[in-house]
């Protein structure tokens, strides 16, 4: 027992071995919590290497397109202006992403000007600058552009001209042709960058703003040609090194200040156009005799002043000049009969004077336009007798005098012939057969005697106007066989008095009918209803009798209807106030009882007035006054017996003057300058 007990540890030894075991189990704590935290640090540690290296290897591949477009931006400062490249939503900025990200070709991006791909990529850059400047996305047709094809295959075949950009054998732009295609906005100065640009079209457009001055860099251009859009400032002088240009076309713009010397620099110049640009102002420099070659020179419209220089004779190939509509005096310079192979002579509208003996000589002169000045001229049979090649003479309101000479309607291709407003007296000639006169206005001068029956030997005339005249005698039976006519005035003249002649029902081709004034006594005839085509009827101040024929409802196309003045009687038929074109209609200073039948006024009214706006209309009655003859509620005026003048005393006279810049056709009805129909 003594053994056993010897072999149990003491309580002394227990403890011991107890704080043995427990900084054993302490000592293991420690290392396994080391340990531990070594893996911690481990894993972290593979964690961050792992993130640095793939960041190392994310920015050691960077997005091609991001890489491209540096090198891109790099390359375009030294084309185009930095301010302009980092501008929002500039042209060249949307141009330099495009090329950079968008552009399917992906060319390559040069380095220096004489890398082989400089040209095909600066073209391919300003090209699109120009799209974006010039509102591409609006055009009416891109013609390919921004597409993944070359610039060459930019355009499109119409009708007559290849639209977009046409190439040279070298591949670089040598035309871009945009015409009518709602291009707005300006003219980028990288139009400069295609050198090699031979033809430039932009007309009728909305291009605005100035020329950019790098279009001095287009050495080659020949043709530039801006017609109709919106491009202002003063005409840029450098145009005048352009020394290749030969046609620079600028009509319809907005540019202002004077001509300026410097364009007499170029050289090759063949046509010169700044019509319609009403702004310019000054004088024709003198410069512009230096341009030889000159074949057409177009200032019309403008605010041009001083006299028409000496020197603009001494262009040897000179075909059309045109100086209308500006503020030109004295008189057409004596070398002007030097200019031999002039066939349009446009000088209408100035304040010129003297006379024009100097045209005699310019045989093949076939456009002939003086009215509206001061000249002074005695008509006689050697008046204008040679230019046999003549199609059009107006020499309107001027100072003209004598008979009128028969030998005019001899020319063979004269086609309108216009001498109103002038001072012409004696009896009308003995017309010959003629069969291209279409034209004839010889109003308001002093003509004398009857109308001669050969009137209708002038088989192909459809405007007739001998208005405000001293004609007498009677209207010739032969008016009847005038069947082209769409266009009789006759008004204000001194007429034996009679009926609306039987003959004149032939006329159904009548568009407008004036017998205002022309003494004309009887009924209005009942034929006048086929007169289907008719917009116009003037029988004002006239002894017409009876009622207004029911007929009338059929002239659907009647919109002015002049019956005052006369001693009209009865009502107006119910269905004239139907007549759907109706806008103009005078029954004052008659004996008219009322309107429509049963003298329903009130309904007469409702269908005049119709859908028509209020503005519109002129109607006149004997509505006013101290005993009002008829109930008119839609009348504009109410004429009555007391002293007080309808319609302000005037005539109420169509304007009859058809001008050039018309075609000689009717762009308007003007009766007064507050009214006015188009």
């Amino acid at each position: 027992g003594e053994r056993i007990h010897d072999q149990l540890p003491t309580v002394e030894e227990i403890h011991a071995g107890t704080k043995r075991d427990l900084n054993r189990t302490r000592s293991c704590r420690n290392h396994i919590c080391r340990r531990k935290i070594f893996y911690i640090f481990l894993v972290i540690l593979i964690i961050v290497c792992l993130s640095l290296s793939i960041a190392l290897i994310v920015s050691r591949t960077e997005d091609p397109k991001d890489a491209r477009e540096k090198l891109v931006q790099k390359f375009l400062d030294t084309v185009s202006s930095s301010d302009d490249l980092s501008k929002d939503g500039s042209p060249q900025q949307f141009a330099s992403r495009w090329i950079s990200r968008h552009d399917l070709l992906e060319l390559t991006v040069p380095e220096r000007k004489d890398d082989n791909n400089y040209r095909a990529f600066i073209t391919r850059y300003a090209a699109a600058v120009l799209y974006f400047s010039l509102g591409g996305s609006e055009w009416n047709d891109n013609c390919h552009f921004l597409s993944d094809k070359g610039i060459c295959e930019w355009n499109k075949q119409n009708e007559l001209v290849m639209l977009g950009i046409v190439c040279d054998d070298n591949n670089e732009p040598k035309d871009i042709t945009m015409p009518s295609n709602n291009m707005i906005g300006t003219i980028p100065t990288e139009i400069g960058l295609l050198t090699s640009l031979e033809i430039l079209v932009f007309k009728t457009n909305k291009v605005s703003g100035t020329l950019p001055s790098e279009m001095v860099n287009l050495q080659n251009l020949r043709g530039a040609l801006f017609s109709t859009n919106e491009l202002s400032g003063s005409i840029p002088a450098w145009l005048g090194k352009l020394s290749n240009l030969e046609w620079l076309s600028m009509p319809n713009n907005d540019f202002s200040g004077s001509i300026p010397n410097e364009l007499g620099s170029m050289s090759m110049l063949k046509w010169l156009d700044f019509q319609v640009n009403i702004n310019i102002v000054g004088t024709i420099p003198d410069t512009l005799q230096n341009l030889t070659h000159l074949e057409s020179i177009f200032l019309s419209y403008n605010n041009l002043e001083g006299s028409i220089p000496a020197w603009i004779g001494n262009f040897a190939n000179l075909s059309d000049l045109r100086l209308s509509n500006n503020k030109l005096s004295s008189s057409i310079p004596n070398s002007l009969s030097n200019a031999a192979q002039l066939h349009s002579l446009f000088l209408d509208d100035n304040n010129l004077t003297g006379d024009l003996n100097v045209i005699e000589g310019l045989n093949n002169l076939e456009y002939l336009l003086v009215e509206d000045n001061n000249f002074e001229q005695s008509l006689n049979s050697d008046f204008l007798a040679s230019l046999n090649k003549l199609r059009v003479l107006d020499a309107s309101n001027n100072k003209l005098k004598g008979t009128l000479p028969s030998h005019l309607f001899q020319m063979d291709k004269l086609q309108v012939l216009d001498l109103h407003g002038n001072q012409i007296e004696g009896n009308l000639p003995d017309f010959p057969m003629n069969n291209v006169l279409e034209v004839l206005a010889l109003y308001e001068n002093s003509i004398e005697g009857s109308i001669p029956l050969s009137i209708s030997n002038l088989k192909n005339v459809t405007h007739l106007d001998l208005s405000t005249n001293k004609l007498t005698g009677v209207f010739p039976a032969s008016i009847g066989d005038m069947t082209s006519l769409t266009y009789l005035f006759m008004a204000s003249n001194e007429f034996d008095a009679g009926p609306i002649p039987d003959y004149f029902q032939n006329l159904l081709s009548l568009r407008e009918l004036s017998l205002k004034g022309t003494s004309r006594n009887g009924n209005i005839p009942d034929w006048i209803g086929g007169f289907q085509k008719l917009i116009l009827l003037d029988l004002d101040n006239n002894n017409l009798i009876g009622a207004i024929p029911e007929t009338m409802k059929d002239l659907e196309e009647l919109a002015f209807l002049l019956l005052n003045r006369n001693q009209l009687s009865g009502t107006v038929p119910a269905d004239i106030s139907l007549l759907p074109k109706l806008r103009i209609l005078l029954i004052n200073e008659n004996d008219i009882s009322g309107l429509g039948s049963n003298n329903d006024s009130l309904n007469f009214c409702d269908n005049i007035v119709g859908t028509r706006e209020a503005s519109e209309i002129v109607f006149t009655s004997d509505c006013g006054g101290s005993s009002p003859v008829l109930e008119c509620t839609c009348c504009t005026e109410c004429c009555g017996n007391d002293d007080a003048l309808c319609n302000d005393g005037s005539d109420f006279l169509a304007n009859h003057d058809l001008i050039w810049e018309a075609g000689y056709n009717r762009l308007k009805f003007e009766f007064s300058d507050d009214i006015t129909y188009v």
